[in-house]
């Protein structure tokens, strides 16, 4: 049975995107120490080993990129993935995605990778699979032994319509959404390696007319996370 949870959105300590200038980029942030180190070394990788080779640095082209880390192989090290956020390394296919290991080798380069990245459940050769948004679909990344493949476009579509199906049917059936609530829209994770299992809305309500609530429908856990997040 699905659980229900009201909460309001924390802003400090939260994980999430922000844009900067200068030397900074689009990053998943915490207050952590260990993170924000994590960070800083993942920025030496992209200036040195991507940019550079190119007559580029993050501080004079204010090249901009997202991140997140996960352990792919399960040794215990997370792996990192980049991906550029500048015309030179997009095209209208999506743009250039690197996945570092934790001491800054490069696992995998690939191309026309647009947002979300969700982490798959299954796994190949040892490591997890995940799917990346290319050419009109989720293209389903599979580890062949020695790295992913470098062109998602030409990976296998994976169609989530079913789950999603059944996600918004979930948030339709909760208390808060059946007390006037209205409008679902489905709605993009902000992180890399967002789980595929959980699916992200938003609707509106007749009676908080102020507010946009966003609903999280996590199919593997069987739970269903409600927050009102922002007002018009």
């Amino acid at each position: 049975m699905f659980k229900l949870k009201y909460r309001y959105l924390a802003l400090l300590g939260a994980v999430f995107m922000i844009g900067c200038s200068g030397s900074s980029s689009i990053r998943q942030l915490n207050t952590s120490s260990q993170n924000s180190s994590n960070e800083n070394t993942v920025a030496q990788w992209v200036d040195t080993q991507i940019l550079a080779p190119e007559g580029l640095s993050l501080e004079r082209d204010n090249i901009r990129y997202l991140t997140g880390n996960t352990d792919l192989n399960n040794d215990g090290s997370a792996e990192h993935f980049v991906l550029i956020q500048n015309s030179y390394f997009c095209g209208s296919g999506g743009c250039t995605a690197i996945i570092f290991d934790n001491s800054g080798i490069i696992i995998s380069q690939m191309s026309v990778v647009k947002p979300p990245v969700l982490l798959a459940d299954s796994t190949s050769n040892g490591w997890q699979d995940f799917m990346v948004w290319s050419n009109g679909a989720f293209r389903l990344m599979a580890y062949d032994g020695n790295t992913y493949p470098n062109n998602p476009s030409l990976e296998p579509a994976i169609d989530r319509k079913a789950g999603q199906q059944a996600a918004i049917e979930k948030v339709a059936e909760a208390e808060i959404y059946q007390q006037d609530g209205y409008e679902i829209t489905p709605s993009k994770p902000t992180e890399i390696w967002a789980p595929a299992s959980v699916y992200h809305f938003t609707f509106k309500h007749y009676g908080d007319p102020q507010a946009i609530y966003h609903a999280e429908v996590d199919a593997k856990k069987g739970t269903v996370d409600i927050n009102p997040v922002s007002s018009y």
